[in-house]
């Protein structure tokens, strides 16, 4: 049963965007990083995003050099997953600290338009 993003624990969301890009791969062929996500507040964590050949597999924790480093609250997290928040707007008002290769990170952007992720999901 589809559920709200706020009813999800971040381990559980990060499952749930693992499984929603995977059920339809196109947005990321040939999209290759590793993105790094430093999420704070009401819930915390790190968790990298490899996109590799079509496919994304999430890990918890730190287990490779990231392309790019996104630090951001888990509320800012979840805006952003479902197109509420612009991450160029949340880059410059401070909202979000990246490190690496912003352009890959900024493409996470375009990526998330195409999936167009709604609640519930």
């Amino acid at each position: 049963m589809a559920k709200k993003v706020d009813e999800y624990s971040l381990a559980d969301l990060m499952i749930r965007i693992e499984e929603i890009f995977n059920e339809n791969p196109g947005p990321i062929q040939g999209f290759e990083a590793i993105v790094q996500y430093d999420i704070h507040g009401e819930a915390e964590g790190t968790y990298q995003h490899y996109f590799h050949d079509g496919k994304l597999t999430i890990k918890e924790g730190v287990e490779s050099t990231p392309t790019v480093t996104m630090a951001l609250s888990y509320d800012n997290f979840k805006k952003f997953l479902l197109g509420k928040q612009s991450g160029t707007m949340a880059l410059l008002t401070g909202k979000v600290k990246a490190k690496g290769d912003i352009s890959k990170g900024m493409k996470i952007e375009t990526i998330l338009r195409k999936y167009n992720i709604r609640e519930p999901f």
